[in-house]
């Protein structure tokens, strides 16, 4: 399963990653508050810096539509 996910990084940044799977998403949560935290997106390891999971939805977010 796969969604859109919705981070936010030292507390100034907001990160949107579509198509992202809930195992990678579950990766990200494990490591909320680190100064580093890493996952691979799209076979590259990516360091997100320290981040703070805001939500994720399920499928594809219709952006066109005004959320």
């Amino acid at each position: 399963m796969a969604g859109t996910a919705v981070l936010y990084r030292n507390q100034q940044e907001v990160i949107v990653l579509e198509d992202i799977k809930k195992e990678t998403l579950e990766e990200i949560k494990q490591q909320c508050g680190d100064e580093n935290c890493t996952c691979t997106l799209n076979n590259h390891k990516v360091d997100l810096g320290n981040v703070m999971v805001i939500g994720f939805k399920e499928d594809v977010v219709d952006w066109d539509y005004g959320y």
